[in-house]
This record gives structure tokens, sequence and C-alpha cells, in this order.
């Protein structure tokens, strides 16, 4: 996990090529052609959080409605969707999962094209898709989704890009590896790392594409480090689950392109005595749907040295395996 989450920042690079620039275009200009009323995705795991954080990127960019299907909707209670006018944007770090081709292969015959993001081009969900770009994330060995993770979004995001022709968007996209290269060695504060050490729950919150990542985080909690881990919204926090955020319970908040009101959250939440730790002040690239990303190997390297010194092993987690079977 290590090594892979040091590799993140060449991994992102490659999705910067002019074969993979290629491939994304083609899909971008196939939706721009198409012009769908509203997206929907599919996915599971870490490549649902992924596609949570595309969601807030293609709804501020396009103004598109985005909802998330739930494979079971097709495998387990056979609906009958309606999918003309949609399109579909499918994420799968190894496109094995048979509930995912299934679903896809569903929706693609009811009407809607699917632009699948995987690492596995020639996989079972690929075949069931219209265009396929490949993450280019390389091998993963480490169950623990990492660089897979962020080449997701960042593919995502340049596929957003070209689709609404955003040159600020593509701009930052260009920007980002040689920034992640400059911040790969970045810690967050020593007292994160003590709370964590000892911690039997988390909270992680962020607001906007930035609760993507918190669900993420907040998964490679229990994953890696067999701390109960949650993540919320800044908009939510303050309702129901502040009541245990008290007495120290630690409190992640990803602050870096966070959208408004996360300021307040921070400040209640601390007042009322929770072990409230920010995301450090960074170089940033400046563009808010892309600057959120440049902490992920901070975190996740956060993450893979509390799995160590809890005796853990952030490679191979009991009772998990890189590849899910569900149906």
């Amino acid at each position: 996990m290590r090594r892979e989450i040091t590799e993140i920042p060449d991994a992102v690079a490659r999705l910067a090529t002019p074969a993979a620039q290629d491939v994304l275009r083609s899909a971008a200009q196939k939706l721009r052609t198409l012009d769908p009323a509203a997206l929907v995705t599919i996915a599971r795991g870490s490549s649902d959080h992924a596609a949570t954080y595309l969601k807030y990127a293609i709804e501020v960019t396009l103004g598109l409605p985005v909802a998330s299907i739930g494979p079971s909707t097709v495998t387990v209670h056979n609906a009958a969707f309606r999918a003309d006018g949609l399109a579909a944007l499918a994420i799968s770090q190894s496109g094995s999962s048979e509930d995912l081709a299934m679903l896809a292969s569903h929706l693609r015959t009811a009407g809607a094209p699917i632009i699948t993001l995987t690492n596995t081009p020639d996989s079972l969900l690929a075949s069931a898709s219209s265009d396929v770009v490949d993450i280019a994330a390389g091998p993963e060995q480490a169950v623990a989704a990492t660089k897979s993770f962020v080449n997701s979004i960042v593919g995502g995001l340049w596929l957003i890009g070209h689709w609404a022709e955003d040159d600020a968007l593509l701009g930052a996209l260009a920007a980002l590896p040689p920034t992640l290269r400059r911040g790969i060695a970045a810690k967050m504060p020593a007292v994160t790392f003590g709370m964590l050490e000892t911690a039997e729950s988390a909270m992680v919150i962020g607001r906007g594409a930035s609760l993507g990542l918190a669900s993420e985080v907040a998964l490679k909690l229990i994953e890696t480090c067999g701390v109960h881990g949650s993540a919320y919204s800044a908009a939510e926090v303050l309702h129901g689950p502040r009541a245990i955020l008290s007495d120290g319970f630690p409190v992640i908040a990803l602050t870096s392109g966070a959208a408004g009101g996360m300021e307040q959250a921070i400040e209640a939440l601390h007042r009322q005595g929770a072990g409230l730790v920010e995301t450090p002040a960074r170089e940033e690239v400046s563009h808010p749907l892309v600057d959120p990303l440049i902490d992920m190997p901070m975190l996740y390297g956060l993450l893979e040295a509390v799995s160590r010194a809890r005796g853990m092993s952030a490679d191979a987690p009991q009772f998990l395996k890189k590849e899910t079977q569900t149906l």
C-alpha cells in the first residue's frame, strides 16, 4: 500500500498522455452529442465514493442531475428501467463484479450508453459498456485501493472537462501530477496519528465533492486500521451525528475545496469538545474540483502508518480480498 501511494503522481500523469486524452475526448464528444437529460452511476465500495465525487463535479460543471443506481435493483428485484435520454457512468477497478456488469448491460439495452472507468479494460464490465476509459493506474496489489481510486476520479474529471469544454478544469488537471509529487511527503499533524492509533471510532467530514473523499477515508479506517469510521457532510453533522462528538472523539475535517458551512461546523464541534483535526494548509492548483485530491496521498499515508502501528496489515486486511463478487 505504501509503495502504491507513492505511485499516485505517476499514475495520474499517465491520464494526461496523448493516447489517454484521445480516448477521453472521444467519449466526451459522444456525451456532448447525446446531450443526456440526466446521468446515472454504477459502482460499489471505493469506486462508489469516486462516483460521489464525480456526481458533484458533473452537477456543478454541467448542470446535469446525477443519481446512483444500486445493482440489486436489477440483480435481486428485476427492475425494468426506462433509460432513453440517459447516460451511465460505471466505475470499477477490476471490472469483474457480475452485478455491475448485469446492471450496465440492462441499462445499455434500455437505451443508455455506458461509459466505464476501469483499471482492467478487458474486464466483464468493460465488455458490457459502450466506451471504456482505461484509468491507467497500473497493477495494484494491496487490497486497499489507493492509486486506482484517485485515477478513477481524475479520469472522470478529464472526461467532464472535455465534455464541458472547461479550460479551467482541464488546466488544473494538467497541473496536478507535479503538485502531487511535491506534496507526496506531506504529513497530517502528529496529534492525528496519536488519536487514531488508540481510537475505536472516528468520523470524517467533508462537503461537496470532498464528501466522496470523506467516505473513502472512513472506509479505509475500517478496512486497514480496524477503527470504526463514518463519514458525514458538514451540512449534516450538526444534526444527529454531533451528539457523540465530544470528549475528544476523533474527527478529521477535509477542508480543501469544501463548500460553505465547513468553518461553522468545525467551530461548533470544537466548542463541544470533539478531537478535531483539519487537513493542513498546502499548495493548491486553484480549482475547487481538483484541490481536494491533493490531500489523498497524505491521508492514505497516515492510514497506512496507523495500520502498522496498530499491528495490522494494510496490504492484506483480515477477511478481505482485492476483488469482491456480489450478486
